[in-house]
């Protein structure tokens, strides 16, 4: 039986739409248990369309485009994600298959100013 927890409807949305609904940290805890391991805060842009694979995978009604939304009109769209799906979801632990290297998506323009530790 797959390992599950509870995750804020708005944190799956955000991950779904590409729309930050929520606390960062709380999408980024929910996006590193969609997919089953870590995720640097870099390697977001290259794993979204997996994040968002993964989301409906498990919530095929989950919407991934929020048509309108802003920063003054933002609530309004999270109320109604909240209506339809509640406020908190049960979400399934990924089995990690897409892990990533920390190194993995640096911006080009970081790369020379990245130190990688081996131990």
């Amino acid at each position: 039986m797959a390992e599950t927890k509870e995750f804020p409807s708005l944190a799956v949305a955000s991950l779904s739409t590409r729309r930050l609904l929520c606390d960062f940290g709380v999408m980024h805890g929910c996006a590193e248990w969609i997919m089953g391991h870590p995720i640097w805060t870099h390697q977001f842009p290259s794993l979204a369309d997996d994040l968002r694979g993964a989301v409906l995978a498990q919530f095929p009604d989950m919407p991934t485009e929020l048509e309108g939304c802003n920063k003054e009109n933002w609530r309004q769209y999270a109320d109604r994600i909240e209506q339809q799906f509640g406020k908190m979801l049960t979400v399934r632990k990924g089995d990690g298959l897409t892990e990533l290297s920390p190194t993995d998506g640096i911006p080009d323009h970081l790369k020379d100013r990245t130190i990688v530790i081996r131990t």
